[in-house]
């Protein structure tokens, strides 16, 4: 049996969820380093490198405000570069998908930068808490 068994609550949109706060971004930065350098899971036949960094993209968009343009700037240059050194080490055979999950490493302290800077500065989140996000 070759098929790829789908649950009903699967949803073949990769794009049916985008992160909207920085803790998730986080959270997803997390997926992405262990996902590298290739991103395929046989559980979401729809997602790979393309939609994973899509996905972040937009979930960097959503955040640019608490970013700051230099911050997000930052990130969007951090992940592109990733993105082609994952393409580049499709076998992890060659280092670079290292390489990738350092710049990876780099947008989560980009994150947790603006995360304390805000709770240090007492900026209430969208559900009114001071949370960082």
């Amino acid at each position: 049996m070759s098929e790829i068994f789908r649950s009903s609550y699967t949803n073949p949109d990769p794009y049916c969820y985008i992160p909207a706060s920085l803790s998730e971004i986080y959270d997803m930065l997390a997926s992405l380093a262990g996902g590298a350098p290739t991103f395929v899971d046989p559980m979401f036949p729809e997602r790979n490198i393309d939609t994973e960094f899509e996905i972040l993209r937009r979930a960097l968009d959503i955040v640019r405000g608490k970013l700051g343009d230099e911050g997000h700037a930052a990130a969007l240059d951090l992940a592109a570069r990733a993105k082609a050194l994952f393409l580049d080490d499709p076998a992890e055979d060659n280092g670079k998908t290292s390489e990738g999950i350092k710049l990876i490493f780099e947008i989560e302290d980009i994150i947790q930068s603006v995360r304390n800077r805000r709770t240090k500065a007492g900026i209430k989140d969208e559900e009114g808490r001071v949370s960082g996000d």
